[in-house]
């Protein structure tokens, strides 16, 4: 199949490619200009050429880094933008429309709660993340009213060499990680090469439409990822971060650490999608 993979430098993206390429696909990335990070296999294009171009599908995973700076009304706005906005420029581009799409969004559609359990249909809680992931998944829902089989799925954080745990790294490797607050908010998670295969089982099967929840099965709260962390890199996990000081320091930004929620990956169980890693402890050796 000929496939399009926007937000093609980030680190879904990366993973994503040599999987796409192992199975006999013609990948395409699309880019705003020359990145010398994309694979040589893979061909790249710009905005302005995909009216030239049909696609078998098109996986949509464009967004700027939504913890990479202090939640501003400028920041703001530009993780609105990046989300979107591209997806509807995306949309009108694409003179031909793409047998299926594929569209990234997050478990921050549900909000924050520490009780409730969140199924793909169980209604959300409001706030940033739910009125960011909200629209984000009303834009990609244009494709499907143009016919589109179309896919949202909604990540929880990524596990993987790079993306968060990179971030996380040095500091428990220094013997410096712990739990964050109480520890007790919850901690969806998934593995990068589950996206990946989650993905792929996506694009070449048409019963996956609707939306996803892309979690492990296996409910954790912060502080059980801290001490699994830990294990990984055989460090101790005992100085835990008040959750003050990351709301001073970061602002609203701060809940993404601070807070959390139950997230269920009902549909994809319903569909008997085989997770590779089921448990954090597998999946933080694997990376570790």
């Amino acid at each position: 199949m000929k496939v399009l993979v926007t937000g093609a430098n980030g680190f879904i993206a990366s993973n994503l490619y040599p999987m796409l390429t192992a199975a006999g696909h013609e990948t395409y990335a699309l880019v705003h200009k020359h990145q010398n990070s994309i694979p040589r296999y893979v061909q790249t294009l710009h905005l302005d050429d995909l009216g030239q171009h049909f696609f078998d599908v098109v996986v949509n995973l464009a967004g700027a880094n939504i913890a990479a700076k202090r939640w501003t009304a400028k920041r703001q706005q530009e993780l609105f933008d990046s989300r979107v906005q591209f997806t509807r420029k995306l949309f009108e581009a694409l003179k031909h429309k793409p047998g299926a799409l594929l569209n990234a969004s997050a478990v921050g559609y549900y909000g924050f709660d520490d009780y409730k359990t969140f199924l793909e249909d169980t209604p959300p809680n409001s706030g940033f993340t739910h009125h960011l992931c909200s629209a984000w998944e009303q834009e990609a829902h244009h494709f499907e009213e143009a016919g589109v089989r179309t896919v949202i799925f909604r990540l929880g954080v990524v596990l993987g060499h790079g993306g968060a745990l990179a971030k996380m790294e040095w500091p428990f490797k220094l013997g410096l990680g712990g739990k964050i607050g109480n520890g007790k908010q919850f901690f969806p998670w998934i593995h990068i090469h589950d996206v990946c295969r989650f993905l792929l089982d996506a694009m070449e099967h048409s019963e996956y439409q609707g939306t996803y929840n892309l979690v492990a099965p296996q409910a954790i709260t912060q502080a059980d990822f801290a001490k699994a962390y830990g294990r990984a890199l055989n460090r101790p996990t005992v100085l835990p971060t008040p959750a003050f000081v990351l709301e001073k320091a970061l602002g609203d930004m701060g809940s993404l650490l601070t807070k959390g929620q139950h997230v269920v990956p009902q549909a994809l169980m319903d569909q008997k999608f085989d997770f590779e890693y089921r448990s954090i402890d597998e999946a933080l050796q694997s990376l570790a």
